[in-house]
C-alpha cells in the first residue's frame, strides 16, 4: 500500500516545527519559515535554539522543555534519601522504666533491674516478648565433675583431667537465639565397607557395628592377602558396593550464640537445650548471675542456623553411605525465641596447651569444648 499526499498533508500539524525536508513553522505567528531561519520573515519573532541534551547527573531528574506559551519550570529538587533514625543510646526500660545505656553496637540490651531484654533495630527500641529462661541445676563442683569426665573419655585419653591444670571457672547466663529450622538434602554415595556409620555415627552403637563391619572387611582382604602370597588361588567375598541416592529431611531447633565475641559458646555438633523445661525469663531465678546482653540480631541468627542445617544434613547423609558424592540441601529458619541459658565456662592447660570445656548449668551435660586426641602418658 502506497501512502498519498492526502495521508502525508494530515499527519502534518501546521503547528509542529518539523526537520528533516519538512517545512518549518514560527513559534510566535505559527508562519512557514525557511529551514535554518533564525528570525521569523512574517512577524519578525527570534526562533529558539535547540541546544543539544546532556546526560543527567545520577538520581537528578531531567528538566523537562516548556509547552510553548508558558514559563519554564524549575527543575525539581533531588529526594533525599530517607536516613534511619539513630539507635537510642539512653532510654528507660518498657517493661520496669529503669534508666538503661545500651553500649555501641548492641542488639539486645538487657535491664539491669527486670531483665526485660530491649531488641534494638531500624524501628527503634522494642521490648521482645518471646524471651525465656533455663534455672541452674549444677554447683561448680558437678560442673567440674562432668568436664573432668569428658575430657578423660576415650580410649586413647588417659587421666586427661587429672594431668590439667585448671584455670578459671566462670557461669554465666548466655542468650542464644533458638531458630526452628527445616533442612531437606538430595545427596548420592557408596555404601558397602561400613567405614560410614564407623567414622559418622552419633552413638555408640552405631559406631560399634559400623567397626564390626570394617573389620570384617579388612580382615577378609587381609586373608586374602596372605592366601595370594603362599600361591593359592582363593576365592574371597568381597563387600558388596551399593549406589545410594537418597533424601534426607530433618527438623532442628537450633541455638546461635547472640554475642559475637564468645564463638567458643556456640555448639556445633547438634546440642540441644532442654526447652521443654523453659520458663519466662524472670530474673529473680538467676540467682544473682550476670545475665549477659548481646550484638546478634535474629535476622543474623536466621542465617546462622541455615549453615549449621546445611552442615547437619551432610553429617547425616555420611552415616548412610561410606563415600558422600553430592549433596544439596536447602535449609528454611522460621522465626525463633530468645533464651538465656546458664553455662559453665571453664578454662585448662594441659600440657601447655589452652583449652576449654562448656558445660550446660541446667542439664550437667557438656555442650562442647576441647581435649587432645590422644594423651596416653
Amino acid at each position: 500500500m502506497t501512502l498519498g499526499p492526502e495521508f502525508l498533508s494530515r499527519s502534518v500539524a501546521p503547528s509542529r516545527r518539523c526537520t528533516g525536508g519538512f517545512p518549518l513553522f514560527c513559534n510566535q505567528c505559527g508562519g512557514k519559515i525557511a529551514d535554518g531561519s533564525v528570525f521569523c520573515n512574517l512577524c519578525g519573532a527570534r526562533q529558539g535554539v535547540v541546544v543539544p541534551a546532556q546526560g543527567a547527573a545520577p538520581g537528578v531528574p531531567q528538566a523537562q522543555a516548556p509547552a510553548p506559551g508558558y514559563p519554564a519550570q524549575a527543575p525539581a529538587a533531588p529526594a533525599a534519601a530517607a536516613a534511619p533514625p539513630p539507635l537510642p543510646m539512653d532510654f528507660k526500660c518498657n517493661s520496669c522504666g529503669a534508666p538503661m545505656k545500651p553500649g555501641a553496637g548492641l542488639a539486645l540490651v538487657v535491664c539491669e533491674y527486670c531483665g526485660a531484654v530491649t531488641t534494638m533495630g531500624s524501628a527503634g527500641a522494642q521490648v521482645f516478648q518471646k524471651h525465656f529462661l533455663l534455672d541452674s541445676r549444677i554447683s561448680n563442683e558437678q560442673a567440674l565433675e562432668a568436664g573432668g569426665k569428658w575430657l578423660n573419655k576415650g580410649l586413647l585419653r588417659r587421666k586427661v583431667a587429672e594431668r590439667s591444670e585448671l584455670g578459671n571457672v566462670i557461669l554465666r547466663y548466655v542468650p542464644y537465639w533458638i531458630i526452628p529450622t527445616s533442612v531437606v538434602a538430595d545427596f548420592q554415595g557408596t555404601k558397602g565397607t561400613g567405614a560410614g556409620m564407623a567414622v559418622h555415627g552419633t552413638t555408640g552403637t552405631q559406631k560399634a557395628k559400623g567397626f564390626a563391619a570394617l573389620a570384617l572387611n579388612v580382615a577378609a582382604a587381609a586373608a586374602a592377602a596372605n592366601q595370594r602370597n603362599q600361591g593359592r588361588n582363593v576365592t574371597v567375598n568381597q563387600p558388596q558396593v551399593v549406589r545410594v541416592r537418597d533424601r534426607i529431611q530433618l527438623q532442628y531447633n537450633i541455638p546461635v550464640v547472640g554475642v559475637r565475641g564468645y564463638t567458643k559458646y556456640q555448639p556445633d555438633d547438634g546440642f540441644q537445650f532442654q526447652l521443654q523445661n523453659k520458663m519466662s525469663f524472670d530474673k529473680r531465678h538467676t540467682g544473682g548471675v550476670e545475665v549477659m546482653s548481646g550484638d546478634v540480631s535474629e535476622a543474623e541468627a536466621k542465617a546462622q542456623a541455615g549453615a549449621f542445617a546445611h552442615k547437619f544434613a551432610e553429617r547425616e547423609a555420611k552415616k548412610r553411605v561410606d563415600t558422600l558424592e553430592s549433596i544439596q540441601a536447602y535449609p528454611t529458619a522460621y522465626d525463633g525465641e530468645l533464651l538465656h541459658a546458664p553455662v559453665w565456662f571453664m578454662e585448662y592447660s594441659h600440657k601447655g596447651k589452652q583449652m576449654f570445656i562448656l558445660v550446660d548449668s541446667h542439664s550437667g551435660t557438656v555442650m562442647d569444648g576441647e581435649r587432645p586426641a590422644v594423651a596416653l602418658w
